[in-house]
């Protein structure tokens, strides 16, 4: 069964709009700043989304590019600096016409990376990457309303859980989320030595690899639950870690790519914009 992530995301969506209006009757419209790194290869397609989904809701999305404006590290090539980008957050923090604030990946390996999160307060990082943020990172919301729409609740412990690659923006959270609910998932990553093995157990596998084929049909049994998180091939289209041609047939429900996780994690993302915007009223 394919599970349709953007019928959820619209779901989500709709009620937003109740509460945008409800925030604008009281003069107040939500405004996200966006703040890109690096050339705009490597985030134009996530950007795009998400001012256009803020334009569909009526929400205020400022790009704030730091790139285009020249800046380079004091090693040069094409990174952005440091100290300027923290400079940039810091002042936009400070605006109360802003609700939340996201500083769009990949960050350049030369930066203080818990730095550069620590940069924006708790109130207004509405990626939920500081950990005592105010709110819950998107793409775990995605995956547990995602998990709701094909397990009850309360069966999620009765089922073996499989987390495939551990990064900061989406393994690293998701497997964090499903330990709150009292889960401990299997992680593989690079080093471990039986993914096969493990794989093959798996009740539900949360794939967050970005790479294609990292699941295959072989590895997985007859009724799993796959959920793809990690993404690829930008330049012709998002790819998924799995090829849906040929699992579709042997799990027991799946999300595309695109089409699955990613617009209910975009939706899940405004979300916490618009309960940041209404605490800060």
């Amino acid at each position: 069964m394919k599970i349709d992530g953007k019928k959820i995301a619209q779901e989500i969506r709709n009620n937003l709009r109740s509460k945008i209006q409800d925030l604008k009757s009281k003069n107040i419209t939500p405004k996200i700043a966006i703040i890109t790194l690096g050339p705009e290869v490597s985030w134009e397609t996530y950007v795009r989304q998400k001012i256009k989904a803020a334009g569909e809701l009526g929400i205020k999305a400022v790009l704030i590019n730091l790139s285009a404006e020249g800046w380079t590290s004091p090693k040069g090539g094409e990174e952005s600096d440091e100290e300027k980008l923290i400079r940039t957050v810091h002042e936009i923090d400070r605006d109360p016409k802003y609700n939340g604030i996201i500083i769009q990946r990949p960050i350049p390996s030369s930066f203080n990376r818990e730095r550069v999160v620590k940069s924006i307060s708790p109130e207004k990082d509405i990626d939920g990457f500081r950990s005592d943020s105010k709110f819950e990172v998107p793409v775990w919301l995605a995956v547990k309303r995602l998990l709701e729409e094909v397990l009850e609740i309360g069966n999620f412990n009765k089922r073996k859980f499989v987390v495939l690659g551990k990064g900061e923006t989406a393994g690293g959270p998701i497997i964090r989320g499903l330990k709150k609910m009292g889960i401990e998932p299997q992680i593989i990553d690079s080093r471990t030595k039986n993914p096969d093995e493990i794989l093959k157990e798996a009740d539900v596998i949360i794939s967050c690899v970005g790479k294609p084929n990292t699941v295959t049909a072989d590895q997985i049994k007859k009724g799993a639950i796959l959920i793809g998180v990690g993404t690829h091939g930008e330049d012709v289209g998002l790819r998924g870690d799995y090829r849906i041609e040929d699992i579709e047939k042997i799990a027991g429900a799946y999300t595309p790519t695109p089409g699955g996780v990613g617009p209910i994690n975009l939706s899940y993302l405004f979300s916490n914009l618009i309960e940041a915007a209404a605490v800060q009223v």
